[in-house]
């Protein structure tokens, strides 16, 4: 009776053994799949990022433009070194192609981080306005950094757009190269430029 109650105890244990070596193995891709699902808007997992990026590839259809700058602390003097920015746009459409969840996970979208001059630059198109709406085209911008909790800031504009109305500009006025309403001019390549510096806050206002 004793010996038939080892053999059962040894039996069981080998069972529990052999479904554990089975189940650790299928459950890992189960678990990193979960993982990615609810990273839609998170930072590439990195242990840095590039602080120029390509957005869109040579096919993208639209205007091309390159848009930089730099990151300063909340002095507006000194760079901000790791700042990342995140931004996201429609299409040359007004269209948002998402790939489930929200528009900051649309297709065209992109990471940054600064290094130690606060630097960043990105290539995209030029988006379009929703259509039939009076909202002007935009590219939507969150910052974070060091100590920074992640906050979306103005969005980025653009000069030449009629649906740019006089009271946005009135109140983006004075603000020189923090302005986030862009003036694009042609360089010799035949690329749009324009140029937009920030300055971290500690998240008092439009904080995720």
């Amino acid at each position: 009776m004793e010996y038939r109650s080892s053999l059962l105890t040894r039996r069981r244990f080998l069972w529990q053994a052999s479904v554990a070596g089975l189940t650790i193995p299928l459950m890992q891709p189960l678990l990193l799949t979960g993982c990615a699902s609810q990273a839609d808007s998170a930072a590439p997992v990195e242990t840095k990022l590039s602080w120029k990026v390509v957005v869109v590839n040579d096919q993208e259809p639209g205007e091309p433009i390159i848009v930089s700058g730099t990151v300063f602390a909340p002095d507006g003097q000194t760079p901000a070194e790791g700042a990342k920015l995140h931004i996201h746009q429609t299409d040359a459409t007004g269209h948002y192609t998402t790939r489930g969840g929200e528009n900051r996970n649309t297709r065209i979208n992109g990471w940054m981080q600064t290094g130690k001059d606060g630097r960043y630059e990105f290539r995209t198109i030029k988006p379009a306005a929703y259509p039939g709406g009076t909202n002007p085209a935009h590219i939507h911008v969150y910052l974070s950094g060091p100590g920074y909790p992640e906050y979306w800031t103005d969005d980025f504009l653009f000069d030449d757009d009629p649906l740019v109305t006089s009271r946005m500009r009135e109140r983006d006025s004075g603000k020189g190269t923090f302005s986030h309403i862009l003036k694009l001019e042609r360089g010799s390549d035949g690329v749009l430029r324009g140029s937009r510096d920030f300055k971290l806050e500690r998240c008092s206002r439009n904080c995720t």
